[in-house]
């Protein structure tokens, strides 16, 4: 069970800290996308495009770019693997 919490954890907290991120990042493009009135804009985190907005009449469209999300939950993954290890290991030389 221990070793489970381990790795679910970690995997958890990587995966929701990356989505709501990705969230927050596409929130503030549709609001910079209808306050420029621009065709489309590209939303990127860190330098990689997570999301395509193309607007169509009044309205935007967005389109998801799977595998760049993917990306970016799996670097939050592996930077909360780490953290969970440095965490652990300054736990383990207190004792």
């Amino acid at each position: 069970m221990k070793i489970f919490l381990k790795t679910a954890v970690p995997i958890l907290i990587g995966f929701l800290i990356a989505m709501t991120l990705m969230a927050i990042m596409i929130y503030f493009g549709y609001t910079e996308a209808y306050a420029s009135n621009i065709e489309t804009l590209t939303v990127k985190m860190v330098g990689i495009p997570i999301y395509e907005l193309t607007k169509t009449g009044a309205e935007y469209t967005g389109t998801a770019l799977g595998p760049n999300m993917g990306i970016i939950c799996a670097v939050f993954i592996l930077l909360s693997f780490c953290v969970g290890g440095v965490i652990g290991a300054i736990k383990k030389a207190h004792k």
